[in-house]
């Protein structure tokens, strides 16, 4: 299957003076332990995110789904006894804040969110928002770095909806933002943080770790010229310079470079049945660090806007756990974004700028 470039979706200018339908999007997640199941099913049965053989992807996806269900369900369960995926709830407050500060800028937005492999699906948010009076659609992936696994995939269907339901309206799609000034400081911040506290309490840097993690994607789609890889290396890169210099700044720049060395490279995690996924896995990442000396470990997601199962149960239980296996005695993990004030006000500004040329409506 040919894959998706970021181009490829519509950024048409909007009119300020009308009203918005924002829709935040992303993969979505079970509202309860009879979706785990059907969830998994839809999300395994897109060859954009599952790429089998033709023949027999459905039988593979129907048996993974099936497999991975009851232990995937417990996993939902160990975060909220209903099994509800906390990435709604968080994904919708999001919009709702996003709306608030464009509306700052003088823009009408109705806020809401659409998901790929679970409700609400796209279909139900455009109709709500054009019966709320909407006449053009913003659309922002809650996916930073683009790939078209991802974005791609997700985009795509909710296109389609806004298509067969408004076909006259704009639409301005956000295809990737994974170089935005708010979210690359919200992901420095904890790193700054953490570095500075072990530093000036004299902890030795052979001793301090700190990894980035970003979502794994089957690497089938990077030999295909998937540019996924080369977007959320360019987020690491920057994120680790931010580190550098404000660790420089206080005066601990050569304590840093030995902590995080020369190349800022993530490992990956959230790899699913027999194929090969991008590497190295943040497991094998923490193992060998541990191995040569690391004892305080911070780990710092790079994909997620919002917590949830990976961040929630395997970052938090299942990584820290074998990392203490390891040897780690400290173990800490950056937050994902949720409601982070620098990155949402750096969202809205460069909407407001992209999407209706700028400022020129500030209220």
């Amino acid at each position: 299957m040919a894959l998706m470039g970021p181009d490829i979706f519509p950024a048409n200018r909007l009119d300020p003076a009308v009203k918005t339908g924002l829709i935040l999007c992303g993969m979505g997640g079970p509202d309860g332990p009879d979706a785990v199941r059907p969830f998994l099913r839809n999300l395994f049965k897109d060859p954009l995110i599952f790429p089998a053989p033709r023949l027999i992807a459905p039988i593979l996806g129907w048996a993974i789904s099936t497999f991975r269900a009851p232990k995937v369900r417990e996993r939902y369960r160990q975060m909220n006894p209903d099994c509800v995926s906390p990435q709604m709830e968080t994904t919708l407050m999001q919009a709702t804040e996003l709306s608030h500060l464009l509306g700052g800028f003088g823009f009408q937005i109705i806020p809401g969110i659409a998901m790929r492999y679970w409700r609400p699906y796209p279909t139900q948010t455009v109709a709500e928002m054009l019966g709320a009076g909407a006449v053009q659609f913003l659309v922002v992936p809650m996916y930073p770095q683009y790939s078209s696994a991802t974005n791609g995939s997700t985009l795509a269907f909710v296109q389609d909806a806004i298509q067969r339901h408004a076909p006259t309206a704009r639409i301005h799609m956000l295809s990737g933002w994974g170089m935005l000034p708010g979210f690359l400081a919200a992901l420095a911040r904890p790193g700054i943080e953490q570095l500075t506290a072990w530093a000036e309490a004299g902890r030795p840097a052979r001793e301090c770790g700190l990894v980035y993690v970003a979502h794994s994607l089957p690497q089938r789609f990077i030999d295909q010229g998937d540019p996924y890889l080369d977007f959320t290396l360019a987020t690491v890169r920057d994120v680790q310079l931010r580190i550098l210099r404000a660790l420089a700044d206080r005066g601990h720049g050569a304590w840093a470079k030995q902590v995080l060395g020369a190349d800022a490279v993530p490992a990956f995690q959230s790899r699913v049945g027999p194929i090969e996924w991008l590497g190295p896995e943040v497991t094998e990442v923490v193992r060998l660090k541990a191995q040569d000396g690391c004892r305080r470990l911070l780990v710092q997601p790079v994909s997620f806007t919002c917590e949830h199962i990976e961040t929630l149960i395997e970052l938090d239980d299942e990584l820290k756990e074998d990392a203490e296996s390891f040897g780690v005695t400290e173990f800490h993990r950056g937050p994902a974004l949720n409601l982070d004030h620098e990155w949402l006000r750096s969202m809205a500004a460069m909407l407001a700028d992209q999407a209706f040329a700028g400022e020129l409506h500030r209220a």
